[in-house]
C-alpha cells in the first residue's frame, strides 16, 4: 500500500472510531477495501501510539476508551 493511500485509510478509520460507527472488522475492512489483517495492524498501530482503542461488541464498532 502506498504511503498516501495507508495515511487516507487511516484518516477514514480514525473519524469512523471517533463517530463509534465501524462496524466489525470484516465490515470495516471491506468498506475501505483492505484486508482484516491490514486493518488489524492500523488498529494496533494506533494502540502503540497511545490511542486507547478497543472493539465494543454491544455498538459493533470500534470506540475510542473513556
Amino acid at each position: 500500500m502506498k504511503f498516501d493511500d495507508y495515511k487516507e485509510k487511516l484518516q477514514q478509520i480514525e473519524q469512523l472510531i471517533t463517530l463509534s460507527n465501524t462496524g466489525t472488522p470484516g465490515e470495516l475492512a471491506q468498506r475501505l477495501n483492505i484486508s482484516e489483517r491490514t486493518l488489524r495492524r492500523i488498529v494496533e498501530r494506533l494502540k502503540a501510539k497511545n490511542t486507547a482503542i478497543h472493539f465494543c461488541r454491544k455498538l459493533q464498532s470500534y470506540v475510542i476508551k473513556s
